[in-house]
Protein backbone atom coordinates (compact mmCIF):
# COMPACT_ATOMS: atom_id res chain seq x y z
CA UNK A 1 0.00 0.00 0.00
CA UNK A 2 1.34 3.50 -1.15
CA UNK A 3 2.05 4.95 2.57
CA UNK A 4 0.65 8.76 0.68
CA UNK A 5 -2.72 9.85 -0.40
CA UNK A 6 -3.83 11.26 -3.15
CA UNK A 7 -6.66 14.27 -3.44
CA UNK A 8 -8.10 15.78 -6.88
CA UNK A 9 -9.41 18.93 -7.33
CA UNK A 10 -11.26 20.74 -10.13
CA UNK A 11 -14.55 19.80 -12.00
CA UNK A 12 -16.40 16.68 -14.25
CA UNK A 13 -13.03 16.14 -16.20
CA UNK A 14 -11.59 15.30 -12.92
CA UNK A 15 -14.63 13.55 -11.61
CA UNK A 16 -15.49 11.53 -14.67
CA UNK A 17 -19.21 12.79 -14.96
CA UNK A 18 -21.20 10.28 -17.25
CA UNK A 19 -18.93 7.68 -16.52
CA UNK A 20 -20.98 4.46 -15.36
CA UNK A 21 -20.93 3.47 -11.77
CA UNK A 22 -19.16 6.37 -10.57
CA UNK A 23 -20.45 7.64 -7.98
CA UNK A 24 -18.22 8.67 -6.20
CA UNK A 25 -15.61 10.52 -8.26
CA UNK A 26 -13.49 7.66 -7.99
CA UNK A 27 -13.11 6.42 -12.08
CA UNK A 28 -12.09 9.90 -12.92
CA UNK A 29 -8.68 9.85 -14.53
CA UNK A 30 -6.30 10.88 -10.89
CA UNK A 31 -8.19 8.01 -8.88
CA UNK A 32 -7.50 5.15 -11.80
CA UNK A 33 -4.28 6.29 -11.54
CA UNK A 34 -4.26 6.49 -7.64
CA UNK A 35 -5.10 2.60 -7.97
CA UNK A 36 -2.24 1.65 -10.18
CA UNK A 37 -0.18 2.85 -7.79
CA UNK A 38 -1.99 1.60 -4.79
CA UNK A 39 -2.38 4.91 -3.08
CA UNK A 40 -6.10 5.70 -1.36
CA UNK A 41 -7.91 8.38 -2.92
CA UNK A 42 -10.30 11.10 -2.38
CA UNK A 43 -11.88 13.80 -4.72
CA UNK A 44 -12.98 17.43 -3.99
CA UNK A 45 -14.20 17.79 -7.61
CA UNK A 46 -17.90 19.15 -8.39
CA UNK A 47 -19.31 18.84 -12.23
CA UNK A 48 -19.22 22.64 -13.40
CA UNK A 49 -17.73 24.39 -10.92
CA UNK A 50 -15.25 27.62 -11.72
CA UNK A 51 -11.82 28.09 -10.69
CA UNK A 52 -12.92 30.04 -7.59
CA UNK A 53 -14.85 26.54 -6.06
CA UNK A 54 -11.36 24.64 -6.91
CA UNK A 55 -9.49 26.92 -5.33
CA UNK A 56 -11.63 27.19 -1.91
CA UNK A 57 -11.56 23.32 -1.59
CA UNK A 58 -7.65 23.44 -1.86
CA UNK A 59 -7.55 26.35 0.82
CA UNK A 60 -10.00 24.23 3.10
CA UNK A 61 -8.28 20.86 2.84
CA UNK A 62 -4.20 21.96 3.03
CA UNK A 63 -5.25 24.38 5.65
CA UNK A 64 -5.22 20.87 7.72
CA UNK A 65 -1.30 20.48 8.29
CA UNK A 66 -2.18 16.78 8.46
CA UNK A 67 -2.89 16.90 4.58
CA UNK A 68 0.49 18.05 3.62
CA UNK A 69 1.87 14.62 2.48
CA UNK A 70 -0.85 14.56 0.08
CA UNK A 71 -0.46 14.71 -3.39
CA UNK A 72 -2.67 17.41 -4.93
CA UNK A 73 -3.86 16.86 -8.87
CA UNK A 74 -5.72 20.06 -10.24
CA UNK A 75 -7.22 20.35 -13.60
CA UNK A 76 -8.04 24.32 -13.31
CA UNK A 77 -11.60 24.91 -15.44
CA UNK A 78 -12.86 27.25 -18.20
CA UNK A 79 -11.82 30.97 -17.35
CA UNK A 80 -15.78 31.55 -18.33
CA UNK A 81 -17.11 30.01 -14.62
CA UNK A 82 -17.96 32.14 -12.15
CA UNK A 83 -18.47 31.57 -8.43
CA UNK A 84 -20.88 34.08 -6.85
CA UNK A 85 -21.75 33.77 -2.89
CA UNK A 86 -25.32 35.22 -2.60
CA UNK A 87 -25.06 36.82 1.03
CA UNK A 88 -29.00 36.53 1.31
CA UNK A 89 -28.96 33.18 0.85
CA UNK A 90 -25.61 32.01 2.76
CA UNK A 91 -24.47 29.80 -0.11
CA UNK A 92 -22.00 29.74 -2.83
CA UNK A 93 -23.61 29.42 -6.73
CA UNK A 94 -21.37 28.79 -10.07
CA UNK A 95 -22.51 30.83 -13.35
CA UNK A 96 -21.12 29.74 -16.86
CA UNK A 97 -22.24 29.73 -20.68
CA UNK A 98 -24.54 27.22 -20.10
CA UNK A 99 -26.23 28.33 -17.22
CA UNK A 100 -29.53 29.37 -17.34
CA UNK A 101 -32.19 30.04 -14.28
CA UNK A 102 -33.62 26.82 -14.23
CA UNK A 103 -30.31 25.66 -12.77
CA UNK A 104 -30.30 27.76 -10.19
CA UNK A 105 -34.02 27.68 -8.66
CA UNK A 106 -32.50 25.20 -6.27
CA UNK A 107 -30.78 27.61 -4.45
CA UNK A 108 -32.48 31.04 -5.09
CA UNK A 109 -35.86 32.16 -6.82
CA UNK A 110 -36.63 32.45 -10.44
CA UNK A 111 -36.61 36.18 -10.22
CA UNK A 112 -33.00 36.85 -8.51
CA UNK A 113 -32.18 33.14 -10.64
CA UNK A 114 -33.16 35.46 -14.11
CA UNK A 115 -31.31 38.81 -12.64
CA UNK A 116 -28.38 36.80 -12.16
CA UNK A 117 -27.72 35.29 -15.08
CA UNK A 118 -28.88 38.48 -17.31
CA UNK A 119 -25.99 40.42 -15.40
CA UNK A 120 -23.21 37.49 -15.98
CA UNK A 121 -24.40 37.51 -19.61
CA UNK A 122 -24.30 41.22 -19.61
CA UNK A 123 -21.91 42.47 -17.89
CA UNK A 124 -19.21 39.53 -16.86
CA UNK A 125 -19.13 37.25 -19.23
CA UNK A 126 -18.15 38.74 -22.48
CA UNK A 127 -14.69 40.51 -20.78
CA UNK A 128 -12.21 37.64 -21.77
CA UNK A 129 -9.35 40.59 -20.16
CA UNK A 130 -11.24 40.03 -17.44
CA UNK A 131 -11.76 36.39 -17.02
CA UNK A 132 -8.01 36.12 -17.62
CA UNK A 133 -7.01 38.39 -14.67
CA UNK A 134 -9.44 37.00 -12.46
CA UNK A 135 -8.44 33.59 -13.00
CA UNK A 136 -4.55 34.12 -12.86
CA UNK A 137 -4.97 36.09 -10.35
CA UNK A 138 -6.84 33.40 -7.96
CA UNK A 139 -4.55 30.33 -9.26
CA UNK A 140 -1.18 32.22 -8.50
CA UNK A 141 -2.45 32.53 -5.27
CA UNK A 142 -2.95 29.10 -4.92
CA UNK A 143 -0.37 28.33 -6.22
CA UNK A 144 2.21 30.14 -3.78
CA UNK A 145 -0.02 28.85 -1.24
CA UNK A 146 0.90 25.36 -2.18
CA UNK A 147 4.54 26.01 -1.88
CA UNK A 148 3.95 27.73 1.27
CA UNK A 149 2.59 24.79 2.89
CA UNK A 150 4.92 22.33 1.03
CA UNK A 151 2.58 20.58 -0.70
CA UNK A 152 3.15 18.62 -4.10
CA UNK A 153 1.07 18.96 -6.63
CA UNK A 154 0.49 18.00 -11.03
CA UNK A 155 -1.65 20.99 -11.95
CA UNK A 156 -3.40 20.87 -15.75
CA UNK A 157 -5.86 22.95 -17.18
CA UNK A 158 -8.99 23.12 -19.40
CA UNK A 159 -8.73 26.55 -20.93
CA UNK A 160 -5.91 27.36 -23.30
CA UNK A 161 -6.88 31.10 -22.50
CA UNK A 162 -5.08 31.28 -19.59
CA UNK A 163 -1.87 31.36 -21.05
CA UNK A 164 -2.77 32.72 -24.70
CA UNK A 165 -0.72 35.81 -25.10
CA UNK A 166 -2.13 36.74 -28.21
CA UNK A 167 -5.39 38.71 -27.44
CA UNK A 168 -6.16 40.74 -24.52
CA UNK A 169 -3.01 40.06 -22.68
CA UNK A 170 -1.11 43.41 -21.40
CA UNK A 171 2.06 43.25 -19.46
CA UNK A 172 0.27 42.98 -16.40
CA UNK A 173 -1.62 39.44 -17.07
CA UNK A 174 1.68 38.54 -19.56
CA UNK A 175 3.42 38.49 -16.21
CA UNK A 176 0.92 36.27 -14.19
CA UNK A 177 0.67 33.91 -17.03
CA UNK A 178 4.81 33.47 -17.10
CA UNK A 179 4.29 32.97 -13.34
CA UNK A 180 1.16 30.36 -13.75
CA UNK A 181 2.25 29.01 -17.03
CA UNK A 182 5.01 27.21 -14.86
CA UNK A 183 3.21 25.05 -13.00
CA UNK A 184 0.71 23.77 -15.94
CA UNK A 185 1.26 20.26 -17.88
CA UNK A 186 -0.60 19.65 -20.52
CA UNK A 187 -2.05 16.24 -22.41
CA UNK A 188 0.43 16.48 -24.99
CA UNK A 189 -0.35 20.68 -25.73
CA UNK A 190 -3.83 20.04 -25.36
CA UNK A 191 -6.41 20.07 -22.81
CA UNK A 192 -8.47 16.37 -21.49
CA UNK A 193 -11.11 17.27 -24.20
CA UNK A 194 -8.93 17.41 -27.43
CA UNK A 195 -6.60 15.08 -25.93
CA UNK A 196 -9.17 12.83 -26.22
CA UNK A 197 -10.85 13.69 -29.49
CA UNK A 198 -7.06 13.54 -30.77
CA UNK A 199 -7.10 10.07 -29.89
CA UNK A 200 -10.08 8.85 -30.98
CA UNK A 201 -11.66 8.31 -27.06
CA UNK A 202 -15.54 8.25 -26.66
CA UNK A 203 -16.67 11.88 -26.00
CA UNK A 204 -20.31 12.13 -24.95
CA UNK A 205 -23.01 14.69 -26.79
CA UNK A 206 -22.25 16.75 -23.50
CA UNK A 207 -18.65 16.91 -24.38
CA UNK A 208 -17.56 14.39 -21.03
CA UNK A 209 -14.97 11.92 -22.37
CA UNK A 210 -15.40 7.69 -21.40
CA UNK A 211 -13.89 5.34 -19.64
CA UNK A 212 -11.38 4.92 -22.49
CA UNK A 213 -10.29 8.19 -22.19
CA UNK A 214 -9.82 8.16 -18.68
CA UNK A 215 -7.91 5.17 -18.55
CA UNK A 216 -5.62 6.40 -21.17
CA UNK A 217 -5.35 9.64 -18.82
CA UNK A 218 -4.42 7.56 -15.69
CA UNK A 219 -1.69 5.68 -17.70
CA UNK A 220 -0.59 8.76 -19.07
CA UNK A 221 -0.20 10.55 -15.71
CA UNK A 222 1.21 7.95 -13.93
CA UNK A 223 4.98 7.94 -14.35
CA UNK A 224 4.55 11.45 -13.35
CA UNK A 225 2.48 11.40 -10.16
CA UNK A 226 4.66 8.31 -9.12
CA UNK A 227 7.87 10.76 -9.56
CA UNK A 228 5.71 13.18 -7.36
CA UNK A 229 5.25 10.91 -4.99
CA UNK A 230 8.75 10.29 -4.47
CA UNK A 231 9.19 13.90 -3.98
CA UNK A 232 6.56 13.59 -1.34
CA UNK A 233 8.95 10.82 0.47
CA UNK A 234 11.91 12.85 0.27
CA UNK A 235 10.49 15.74 1.73
CA UNK A 236 12.45 17.47 5.04
CA UNK A 237 10.19 16.45 8.09
CA UNK A 238 9.12 19.78 9.74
Amino acid sequence: MCQFDIASFGDSFIYGSELPNNHNGSLGWPGQAAKNLNCSYKTFAVPGCGNDHIARQIYSYYSNPTNSNTLAVINWTWLHRWDFYMVKHEKWITLGETCVPEKLTQDINETEAHRVVDFYNDYTNSSLVWNKFRNLQTIYAVQNFLKNQNVVSVQTCMDYHLIDQSMHAPDYIQALQTQVSKEILWFEDKNFLDWSYHNHYTVTSRLHPLDDAHKNAATKWQPIYKLKLKDLNDKPVS
